[in-house]
């Protein structure tokens, strides 16, 4: 048996087809937080290293054999479970224009959820030090509770560092207490802004003009209700083309940093689907690497750069060179993410 994995998620793999304007649909193209969030994670993390990163499916019995190898190829812990009698979970992506802009999804079938039951069937996932997570506040609560009983049934005393990323639908005023009783049982909350602000009953539209000082105050909001089992937990706010805002506990203040594309019109920049959940992935392997917040959101931002370059995953090959790095859509992400640090005037020891 594998040694527990360092890092895992609840969060689901999705098959979707993806509808565009004039143009034919794309079937089958992986998607779900659960997808991109193992992605944003693995794309640090080339073999064997790759093996710290655990992942749990479930699929039904159309699940094509195409889009299991694919995942095997990552070279990671994948388990995988067959659901009798149901089909995989998949869905319908409809943009409003070519843009990538406006979109509706809807669930094209029941949708087989995670829970930390099914951790059972996977052992060494129930270990993990590190978790991610996409849920309700009241799901949220209840996860984690089952969990922690799990783990401790299973010998497992150390608290696990959770990662919360709120589900979109149940960022609502009616739902800001239930929220704040949830951040107190996780370590990170990471919302995107207009979640955020939909919280604290503020519409914003994509159209207005971004204000660093609404985010920040409404983040301080967070953070002074208390995140955390201790109150020791941070926030950091995705905020798309705008970058992400993250409370630095090291260094006891709030820091913008920009996305890695600074403009959105960049023509690299194609489609923003789970750019947020890479980042959440790729945030995890920093702090695992850094234990800094800031230094460990700069990994979520790279990792947010190559989620967009393309319509579903980027792509993975190797260079040229003796080694043989990987390269995800032809980059190496070391280089990617010194680059941007060089930028950012950021050292590895997180002073700039």
């Amino acid at each position: 048996m594998e040694p527990h994995p360092l890092f895992t998620t609840l969060g689901m793999l999705v098959l979707d087809a993806i509808h565009l304007p004039n143009q034919p649909p794309r079937t089958d193209i992986i998607g779900g937080s659960g997808a991109w969030c193992i992605l944003g994670a693995r794309l640090f993390l080339a073999p064997p290293l790759s093996h710290q990163l655990g992942w749990l499916i479930r699929t039904g019995s159309d699940f094509p054999s195409s889009v299991r190898a694919l995942l095997q190829s990552w070279d990671i812990q994948l388990h995988e479970t067959a659901v009798t009698g149901q089909r995989s979970t998949r869905g319908e992506l409809v943009y409003a224009d070519t843009t990538f802009g406006p979109k509706k999804f809807r669930y094209t079938t029941s949708p087989l959820n995670i829970q930390p039951i099914h951790f059972l069937s996977s052992v060494p996932l129930l270990a993990t030090p590190f978790l991610h997570l996409l849920s309700s506040p009241n799901d949220t609560k209840s996860q984690i509770q089952d969990l922690l009983n799990l783990r401790r049934s299973s010998g497992i005393g150390e608290q696990p560092t959770i990662i919360w990323e709120p589900a979109p639908p149940s960022c609502v005023p009616e739902n800001l207490a239930s929220f704040l009783e949830a951040m107190k049982m996780i370590d990170i909350f990471s919302p995107n802004h207009i979640e955020l602000a939909a919280l604290f009953s503020i519409n914003l539209r994509s159209e207005d003009e971004f204000d660093h000082s609404t985010i920040e105050h409404l983040a301080s909001k967070c953070l002074e209700s208390g995140i955390g089992p201790r109150g020791q937990g941070t926030v950091i706010i995705r905020a798309g083309q705008e970058g992400c805002y993250v409370y630095s506990r090291q260094r006891g203040e709030f820091i913008w940093l920009p996305p890695y594309y600074v403009h959105n019109n960049s023509s690299q920049v194609i489609d923003p689907t789970g750019a947020g959940n890479a980042f959440l992935g790729g945030f995890a392997v920093g702090l695992m690497e850094t234990g800094d917040d800031v230094l460990a959101s700069c990994y979520g931002a790279v990792a947010a750069s190559l989620a967009l370059e393309q319509i579903g995953l980027p792509a993975l090959g190797v260079g040229e060179d003796r080694v043989r790095e990987e390269r995800w859509n032809g980059v190496g992400v070391r280089e990617r993410l010194g680059e941007y640090l060089s930028r950012l005037r950021i050292s590895v020891s997180g002073r700039s």
